[in-house]
């Protein structure tokens, strides 16, 4: 399973698309602008669905984030090698012992349980929404 890389905060944060929101400020005669990033966040349940050995239903994935959603299947590809070229996907296997980049095509690899899982993963991903935080929670 993935690594809990953030200790701090128990959870992963894609730190790498951060959305930026300008901010002003009026404090008497003195206007102040400044630049707030926010950033999405994993939920707990990426450390514990494992698409590669247990059939995913709507109901594993209803209530999930889109990160999240992207996170699990993307774990599906990492577990036989895959070659992220996304940094923002990257970074979350880059840290994990398991994760041996090696291919840029693993789908011959892949099982049919863990095709079915992609499928409904993507079909969720399409509508499922991100929060983001300015502390990355």
């Amino acid at each position: 399973m993935l690594k809990n890389q953030d200790e701090e905060n128990g959870t992963l944060v894609d730190w790498i698309n951060e959305k930026r929101k300008e901010e002003t400020d009026v404090d008497g005669d003195s206007t102040y602008t400044y630049v707030i990033q926010y950033y999405r966040s994993a939920s707990p349940a990426v450390f514990t669905v494992n698409a590669s050995k247990q059939k995913l239903t709507e109901k594993d994935l209803k209530n999930l984030k889109k990160l999240d959603l992207e996170i699990i299947r993307n774990t599906i590809f990492a577990r036989h090698g895959y070659a992220f070229t996304k940094p923002s996907i990257r970074q979350f296997f880059e840290p994990v012992d398991w994760y041996v980049p090696i291919s840029k095509d693993v789908n011959a690899d892949l099982s049919p349980l863990e095709k079915d899982n992609i499928a409904l993963l993507t079909r969720f991903e399409k509508y499922a929404t991100d929060n983001y935080d300015t502390f990355g929670r």
